[in-house]
C-alpha cells in the first residue's frame, strides 16, 4: 500500500508534462514539469532495479544455503582477518591473509562464543609448551 502512491505519482508526472506542452504556454513551468517528469522516471527505474536486486531476481548473487557458512569475520590489521566458519556442523577458526589461509583451531563446542574460543586458542599452545619443558 505504501508503494502505490509513489508509483502512481511517477506514472502521472510524464502525462502531466505532455498535457502541459499541448497548452503552448510561454512560461518556464512546462520545461520544469518535463524535467521533473524525466527525473521521476529515472529515479523510479533506479528504485525498481534496486528493489528487484534486493528481492533476489537474479541481478545480484544471493547467498545460497550450502554446507559452508561464514559465521563471523574480524579484521586484525593490514589485510589480516580471523574468520569463524561452519562446515558440515563443524566450526573452524581460520586465519586469513594475502598469502595464505591457516586453520588455527577446530572448535568442538558449538555454543562457545568467538571471544572465548580465541582465548582458548591462545592459551592452548602455552600450556603444551610448559608441559613439554623438562
Amino acid at each position: 500500500m505504501k508503494r502505490i502512491l509513489p508509483v502512481s505519482l511517477l506514472t502521472l508526472l510524464p502525462q502531466i508534462a505532455c498535457a502541459a506542452t499541448e497548452a503552448k504556454s510561454e512560461s518556464l513551468l512546462m520545461p520544469a514539469l518535463k524535467m521533473l517528469g524525466a527525473l521521476g522516471v529515472v529515479v523510479g527505474l533506479l528504485l525498481l532495479i534496486y528493489a528487484a536486486s534486493r528481492k533476489g531476481f537474479g541481478f545480484m548473487p544471493s547467498p545460497k544455503d550450502g554446507q559452508i557458512r561464514v559465521l563471523e569475520t574480524r579484521a586484525l590489521g593490514n589485510k589480516k582477518f580471523l574468520c569463524l566458519v561452519r562446515v558440515r556442523d563443524q566450526e573452524l577458526l581460520l586465519g586469513l591473509s594475502n598469502e595464505r589461509i591457516d586453520c588455527l583451531t577446530e572448535l568442538r563446542a558449538v555454543e562457545a562464543d568467538f571471544a572465548t574460543t580465541l582465548k582458548q586458542a591462545e592459551i592452548a599452545p602455552q600450556v603444551t609448551e610448559q608441559e613439554s619443558a623438562p
